[in-house]
C-alpha cells in the first residue's frame, strides 16, 4: 500500500515481511465481528493453514 513501512524493530517485523508471507482476505464466523468481514487482513506462510482467517462471508443488505 502506499506509504506503507514496516514496524521499525527490524528483529520482529523483517522476519513478517519476507517474500515467503502472503496476505490472507476476510475473517471467520469464530472470531471478533471485527474481524469477520471481507475487509480484514492478516498474514501467514502459504504452508499453513488457519482456521479463522482468508474465510470469505457475506449476507444479504
Amino acid at each position: 500500500y502506499p506509504g506503507f513501512v514496516a514496524f521499525p524493530y527490524r528483529e520482529y517485523s523483517d522476519v513478517f515481511f519476507g517474500p515467503g508471507h502472503k496476505v490472507l482476505r476476510g475473517g471467520s464466523f469464530a472470531v471478533d465481528q471485527v474481524a469477520c468481514r471481507g475487509t480484514f487482513r492478516n498474514w501467514d506462510l502459504p504452508v499453513r493453514r488457519q482456521i479463522f482467517s482468508g474465510f470469505r462471508t457475506a449476507r444479504d443488505a
